[in-house]
């Protein structure tokens, strides 16, 4: 999003996906006044998220960054926070996803029937 209101004021050619994916790493590390995240080196704090990119969406970019950015990548393949795999083939590890969603939607529910009471 920062990108797009980025372009939108400075144009296209004077934002590349380049940035943000600056923004989004040393950039933002740099703005927090922290050392230990930013980047991928030895030491620093391990949280990767890889995508697939042979869905239709992605097939008409030659550049695999700009395809994540500016294709709509939605949904990791894997994900690592802290050196520890959280993501597996698009399922988060640990998790009962249809339990979740179960209480997710009880949730909503209530939320709405207060909601309507009020």
């Amino acid at each position: 999003m920062a990108m797009y209101l980025q372009r939108l004021r400075y144009g296209s050619n004077n934002v590349t996906h380049f940035d943000a994916l600056r923004w989004a790493t040393s950039g933002s590390a740099r703005a927090m006044g922290r050392t230990d995240i930013g980047e991928l080196a030895v030491g620093k704090q391990a949280d990767v998220a890889m995508f697939k990119l042979d869905d239709i969406r992605f097939s008409g970019s030659h550049d695999p960054l700009a395809a994540l950015l500016l294709c709509g990548a939605q949904q990791a393949d894997r994900v690592m926070v802290a050196g520890q795999w959280r993501v597996h083939d698009g399922a988060v590890m640990g998790v009962d996803m249809p339990q979740l969603i179960e209480r997710h939607k009880a949730a909503a529910l209530r939320l709405r029937q207060k909601a309507l009471s009020m």
